[in-house]
């Protein structure tokens, strides 16, 4: 141990380990990091926040070109066995009014076990066409915070990678170092 002065100009022992080099780079990297991690959230958050307004936006646009009209349904649609009661969407025969004012059948989309004769919601594009809904708010939702999942996961296995990385050189360049000090050192150990 090294001998240093202190307040009083007496020298004293230093009782604090001498840091290596790699210990400063592990800081650096932790800190480096850290901080990575920080803006990978605040990221995160904007991409959620972009996505969302994107399907919003097509949401509306779809809303205004889509007319929702009622279908009835001709056939029971088949019943899936589901031990969580969840039916699939399937499609049926069914007959609505077009745009037109004309009377139209065709396939629909229907919940799985939805009997004959009920009516069911249709979304019509301009050409008269069965199309999907426009996206809910639900859905809204989801695409937000699928994209800001999305990129945590993305973002967090690259640092995770990296830290990975970085820790791996230092431990190899530690043995490495032991190894040289050993070297040294061994032989006077052994007398």
């Amino acid at each position: 141990m090294n001998a240093v002065p202190n307040e009083q100009g007496r020298h004293v022992e230093n009782t604090e380990m001498p840091r290596r080099m790699t210990d400063l780079v592990e800081d650096a990297v932790t800190w480096v990091l850290i901080s990575a991690s920080l803006l990978l959230i605040v990221a995160a958050m904007v991409v959620g926040v972009l996505a969302h307004g994107r399907v919003a936006e097509r949401a509306l646009a779809e809303g205004q070109e889509r007319t929702k009209v009622t279908a009835t349904v001709l056939e029971t649609s088949p019943l899936f066995p589901s031990d969580s009661g969840y039916q699939p969407r399937v499609a049926v025969e069914a007959t609505w009014v077009g745009l037109d004012g004309e009377p139209r059948t065709g396939p629909v989309p229907a919940t799985g076990g939805t009997p004959a004769g009920s009516e069911v919601a249709v979304w019509l594009d301009r050409n008269g066409t069965v199309v999907e809904p426009p996206p809910t708010g639900f859905e809204l939702v989801a695409a937000g915070v699928l994209a800001g999942v999305g990129v945590i996961l993305l973002g967090g296995s690259v640092l995770a990678l990296v830290w990975v990385r970085v820790k791996r050189a230092i431990n190899a360049a530690n043995a490495r170092s032991w190894e040289r000090e050993w070297d040294v050192m061994g032989p006077k150990w052994t007398r």
